[in-house]
């Protein structure tokens, strides 16, 4: 997580009074590897959940990094893409 979306990430933390109520599962394969993570949180009311799928283990990767205008910086911590 980046430090500006950790420092706020804690000052939530601090205005909740105790942890944050996240909850995370993953899913291994045979072989031990990752396969899927999910992680949830409900924080008065305001719920979200991540699932994120991997797939192709040991395929190499080939990332297209995006035109610095396609992109949008994250500002809060209230978006989903907190980090």
């Amino acid at each position: 997580m980046a430090p500006d979306a950790r420092r706020k990430t804690e000052q939530a933390r601090d205005t909740l009074g105790s942890d944050l109520p996240v909850f995370a599962d993953a899913w291994v394969d045979g072989q031990g590897r990752l396969v899927r993570t999910r992680m949830s949180m409900n924080m008065s009311g305001a719920r979200s959940t991540l699932t994120m799928s991997l797939s192709d283990t040991g395929e190499p990767v080939r990332v297209r990094v995006p035109r610095g205008a396609d992109t949008v910086p994250v500002t809060e911590v209230g978006g989903i893409l907190n980090g």
